[in-house]
């Protein structure tokens, strides 16, 4: 077993960090799932999404409210962790005067561990929006912003796409923090994949970029990277080819845009927008015949929910509707 642990201060009083931690039914903060059991010693928790197995279970050993819980739990949300014996989580509030400082603490198998060791942080991050009102504002929409320039990753800018998800990409859904657009182009079935990490997603996209692999865009606003977008020629990008089922006979000449990020405080301003129109003009200069994106049926919901981008923006880009998949349209629109 590996021990590890990872902290973060919280703007917010020990009993408010204590009800998110137990709390039953949705934890938004924690990957969306669902929460139910007994959070007393000796009971039982399950956290998974409603009529789905379980991702995770775990016996109570300690419940000292609220200072500290401690979980002696198994991941079954993937093969390679399921196949580790439970292992311990303890999570410790402390008041520092000025809120409190949480520590998630574990004791777990290799799988387990190298895993927590690359989401902890990112699940204290999770945790610290849900109770503390000063990361939200942190967040929140800008009113005004400045002019957006949009450019082409190259390897002489992998450390602007590496800041842009090391930092801001997914501030405000950790729960996404790991996947560095790596899903774009993953190869492994869902089983495999939900088990890989921050570290190896980073790791392989920075590499498939230096080796000119991928045709992403980010967009600059003073400077700074706030918005990416993933697109190519659709049977170069494996993700979108295995998620969306789609037959490579029909993509000769066609491509993808497959996914948008934006910072959240710049959102609502029309960068999603530039990175589209970038993407359909560098696809017209390869001589594709056309492009697809995949909206989801109905323009309602998260941002997160519109990963991939809203059917309202394709349609005023001239997208019509190609086939139905399933919650996903097909658009295409001619070059």
């Amino acid at each position: 077993m590996t021990d590890g642990q990872r902290d973060i201060h919280v703007d917010a009083a020990p009993d408010e960090v204590w009800d998110a931690l137990v709390a039953q039914g949705q934890r938004h903060w924690y990957f969306q799932l669902h929460v139910t059991g007994s959070f007393e010693p000796g009971g039982q928790v399950s956290w998974g999404w409603p009529g789905d197995v379980a991702a995770e279970e775990a016996d109570v050993i300690v419940a000292d409210r609220p200072h500290r819980l401690e979980l002696r739990t198994h991941y079954k949300f993937a093969p390679n962790l399921a196949a580790e014996p439970p292992h311990l989580i303890t999570w410790e509030i402390e008041s520092d005067g000025a809120g409190s400082h949480v520590t998630l603490a574990w004791d777990a198998g290799p799988q387990v561990s190298r895993m927590l060791e690359a989401e902890g942080l990112s699940l204290l991050r999770g945790l610290r929006l849900a109770v503390d009102p000063a990361a939200a504002a942190e967040l929140a929409r800008l009113p005004v912003i400045g002019e957006v320039t949009v450019l082409d990753v190259t390897p002489e800018r992998v450390a602007d796409y590496q800041s842009f998800f090391d930092n801001d990409a997914f501030r405000d859904y950790p729960a996404w923090q790991s996947c560095y657009c790596m899903e774009t182009h993953r190869t492994l079935p869902d089983e495999e994949w939900t088990a890989r990490t921050s570290i190896e997603n980073r790791a392989d996209m920075t590499s498939m970029i230096g080796r000119g692999q991928v045709t992403g865009l980010l967009a600059y606003v003073d400077g700074k990277p706030v918005g990416w977008c993933n697109y190519g020629e659709t049977t170069h990008l494996s993700g979108v080819m295995m998620k969306l089922k789609l037959d490579a006979s029909e993509h000769d000449r066609v491509g993808s845009v497959a996914c948008f990020v934006i910072a959240s405080q710049y959102r609502g301003h029309g960068v999603a927008t530039r990175l589209l129109d970038a993407a359909i003009d560098r696809l017209r200069d390869r001589g594709l015949r056309a492009v697809e994106a995949y909206p989801r049926k109905e323009d309602g919901g998260s941002a997160q929910a519109h990963y991939r981008g809203s059917l309202t923006m394709f349609e005023r880009a001239g997208f019509e509707t190609y086939r139905d998949a399933g919650k996903y349209l097909i658009v295409r629109k001619p070059l």
